[in-house]
């Protein structure tokens, strides 16, 4: 419920029409939002209740929906690609996943989503793959941006944002010596490299308190592209 902020199972939700629809409210995504039902009264629409200031001030939605966007285009053309697939709405998705006891999560969806019976064996973990820009994007300055003394007219790199240096690059996968920890390099400095580590498990780590690592303590396991690969605890992934 966006006025009083509940949520749950047991809360029921509806769509309300922030301009009224008797006062020429529409149906886009802009004019509706959710409540619950204690909350979707006649008196709070009525002249002095909380829905009926929200008319009057024309509340704003401001939540993006470039999400949704992204997701309905990526739709229809899955669903034009492969003709003989069908979609599923989530309020089924939701009874199939509830009948196989599983909790929310997008993949658990897909679990619910494929038809299968019951569920064997869950995993202890789940791989999240993220993308990882190396390119700089700040064009050359005319004026020198905080920080700097003169401006960086060359787009010239500092050694903290080299893409490169003492045989690793930026995203490469490495370990640090002595103990479990794993991580991406992220930037250089003059005698090691910034790593955020994890202990596998997605759990971060820190190697001396540090994100810096000493070259002498780092070790390659592999060159990446432009992706990243993690492993992370089922019970960090689930929604709460």
């Amino acid at each position: 419920c966006q006025l009083c902020h509940k949520h749950g199972e047991g809360v029921k939700l509806v769509v309300h029409h922030i301009v009224y629809r008797s006062q020429g409210g529409t149906n886009r995504v802009d004019n509706l939002i959710t409540l619950c039902t204690d909350c979707h009264t006649t008196k709070n629409h009525q002249p002095g209740g909380k829905l009926y200031k929200w008319m009057k001030a024309k509340k704003k939605v401001t939540k993006q929906l470039k999400g949704a966007t992204f997701m309905n285009i990526l739709r229809k053309r899955i669903m034009t690609a492969f003709p003989e697939a069908s979609f599923q709405y989530g309020s089924q998705t939701y009874v199939d996943r509830k009948n196989l006891l599983l909790p929310k999560g997008h993949f658990m969806d897909a679990i619910a989503i494929s038809g299968i019976k019951s569920v064997g064996q869950m995993p202890d973990t789940v791989t999240l793959i993220s993308q990882f820009r190396k390119k700089k994007r700040s064009l050359h300055e005319a004026t020198a941006r905080k920080g700097r003394k003169q401006p960086n007219t060359s787009s010239k790199r500092n050694e903290k944002n080299m893409n490169h240096a003492r045989g690793l690059w930026l995203n490469d996968y490495v370990r640090v010596i002595g103990n479990h920890a794993k991580g991406y390099v992220k930037g250089f400095k003059s005698k090691g490299y910034y790593v955020y580590l994890t202990d596998g498990l997605g759990n971060y780590v820190l190697s001396n308190g540090k994100n810096y690592i000493n070259r002498k303590q780092c070790r390659l396991i592999t060159h990446n592209g432009n992706w990243q690969k993690a492993e992370q605890k089922l019970s960090l992934y689930e929604f709460k």
